[in-house]
C-alpha cells in the first residue's frame, strides 16, 4: 500500500475524526465526507489540534500540521456521490455515520455505485453484522466491517470481520492497512453482533445499568468496585461516557428489536434523558460524569 492512496471516511462525528486522525498520523491521505459542514470544520481543527499532544504522549507519530492540512481533503457526502469529489486512487471507503440501519444500507448501496470494484467498502457499525448491508452492495465480495473502538489511540484494536461473500483478499488488504495505522487487527470469519469484545462488553456494561435501575448503587460506586477490582483505570459508566451515550442509546435501541423490550426499555431508560439534555459523556464534557474538556 503506498502512502498516496487515500481512505474516504463518510462521518465527521466523534468516531469519524478520530479514525481520520489516526490514518493521516501514518501518512495516509484522507477524505472527510459530512452532510454538515461546521462538523467538517470542527473535525479538522480537531485533528491539527490533537497532533502534537499525540504525539507527545507517544500515541501518533510527530508530524506538522502543514503536512497533515496536505493530506486532508473535506467533502460534502453529495458531492461524494455526485463524482464532485477527487475519487482517484482510493483504497477504502468507510462509512462512520450513526447506528441506524435503514441509514447505513441506504448509504452503502449509494456509495457501493460510485466507486470501482477494485475499491474497498466497508462500515464502521458497533452493533450489526456484515450481511445486514451487504445484500445491498454492488460486489460484496469487496464489503467487509472496520470497526474502531475509541478513544482508537489508546484501544488499539479494530475489528475486521466478513460478511458471506467477503472475499480473502479483502480481508487481508483491511489487515495490512490495520497494522499500518498502529492498530492491532481482530479478523472474525464468523458472524457476530458486536464482534469479540463488544459482544463481552455489553454483559458487562448492562449488569452496571441493571444495578443502577435496581438502586443497588450510584455509577460512581459501580465503577470504584470495577476499576479496584479489576485494576482498569475505567468503570462500566465511564467507558459508556468515553463511547458517546448516543451510540450508546442507538446500539441498545438496535439490541431492544433482537433481543426483546423486557430486557432493554428500563437500561434505555437511564440513558434517554441524559441524551435528550446534550450530555453524551467525554465529548460533551459530562454524561454520567463531569469532564474537562
Amino acid at each position: 500500500m503506498q502512502s498516496t492512496q487515500t481512505i474516504v471516511i463518510v462521518g465527521a462525528g466523534w468516531t469519524g475524526r478520530q479514525i481520520a486522525g489516526q490514518m493521516l498520523a501514518h501518512g495516509l491521505c484522507v477524505l472527510l465526507c459530512d452532510p454538515h459542514e461546521p462538523a467538517l470544520k470542527s473535525s479538522k481543527d480537531w485533528i491539527l489540534e490533537h497532533l502534537e499532544p499525540m504525539a507527545d504522549e507517544g500515541y501518533w507519530p510527530k508530524t506538522s500540521r502543514e503536512q497533515i492540512a496536505s493530506q486532508l481533503k473535506l467533502s460534502s457526502i453529495e458531492a461524494l456521490l455526485s463524482g464532485a469529489s477527487d475519487l482517484q486512487n482510493v483504497e477504502l471507503v468507510l462509512e462512520s455515520v450513526p447506528e441506524q440501519a435503514a441509514l447505513k444500507r441506504r448509504l452503502l448501496k449509494q456509495l457501493s455505485e460510485v466507486f470501482s470494484q477494485d475499491t474497498i467498502l466497508a462500515s464502521n457499525s458497533s452493533y450489526f453484522v456484515p450481511s445486514t448491508f451487504s445484500k445491498h452492495v454492488r460486489a460484496p465480495e469487496r464489503y467487509a466491517h472496520f470497526h474502531f473502538h475509541v478513544p482508537i489511540w489508546k484501544a488499539t484494536v479494530v475489528d475486521v470481520a466478513a460478511g458471506p461473500e467477503t472475499a480473502p483478499q479483502t480481508l487481508q488488504r483491511l489487515r495490512s492497512l490495520a497494522l499500518r495505522i498502529g492498530q492491532t487487527p481482530i479478523v472474525q470469519t464468523v458472524e457476530n453482533s458486536g464482534y469479540i469484545f463488544n459482544a463481552m462488553l455489553k454483559s458487562v456494561l448492562q449488569s452496571a445499568l441493571q444495578l443502577l435501575d435496581r438502586s443497588v448503587a450510584d455509577p460512581a460506586c459501580i465503577d470504584l468496585a470495577w476499576t479496584k477490582a479489576t485494576g482498569m483505570p475505567v468503570g462500566p459508566f465511564g467507558i459508556m461516557d468515553q463511547i458517546g451515550l448516543d451510540l450508546m442509546l442507538q446500539t441498545m435501541s438496535n439490541a431492544r428489536f433482537v433481543e426483546g423490550d423486557q430486557v432493554w426499555e428500563p437500561l434505555i431508560a437511564r440513558i434517554e434523558p441524559l441524551v435528550a439534555q446534550g450530555h453524551l459523556g467525554v465529548k460533551t464534557g459530562q454524561g454520567f460524569f463531569k469532564y474537562q474538556q
